[in-house]
């Protein structure tokens, strides 16, 4: 029950701090992936999966909350298990999706969250809040049952 409690907190306390500013920052991101996560253990996969790809889900891209963020899931084969702006993406393979300058970008946060459980990668990637806008992209992801749980920031 307390860790429970502990959870909600942190989950409140994360999404809050995201109404503070309006850029997102590399903390507001990894605040909403652990944000995520939490909510993950607490509500289980099916739950978690819904939020992203839902529309009015807490972690689908919506003009005015949390800053513009939004999740992108994963398995770690680059199957697209949620993504929480580009629903088209949802259930598509892309592991040999290539950036305009030739980076395989999921391939790259899988050997990362492989070797180090999680952190930062940058590449570029099509911005929802700026017209879609093909841009510059840091992403912080990590790996949690299977999956890996990103967000990102664009510059």
């Amino acid at each position: 029950m307390r860790s429970i409690i502990l959870g909600l907190i942190f989950v409140f306390f994360s999404f809050s701090s995201l109404a503070a500013s309006e850029t997102p920052t590399k903390k507001d991101a990894e605040s909403f992936v652990k944000g995520a996560v939490v909510y993950l253990k607490m509500n289980g996969r099916k739950k978690f999966l819904n939020e992203v790809t839902s529309s009015y889900g807490k972690f689908h891209f919506q003009e005015g909350t949390n800053k513009g963020l939004y999740l992108f899931v994963y398995d770690e084969k680059g199957n697209v298990l949620a993504h929480g702006s580009r629903l088209e993406l949802n259930g598509r393979y892309r592991w040999n999706d290539k950036d305009p300058d030739g980076k395989y970008w999921i391939r790259d946060w899988t050997y990362l969250v492989h070797t180090r459980g999680k952190g930062w990668t940058t590449y570029k990637e099509y911005n929802p809040a700026n017209n879609n806008k093909l841009m510059l992209k840091t992403s912080y992801v990590t790996l949690v049952d299977e999956m890996i749980i990103g967000c990102g920031i664009y510059k």
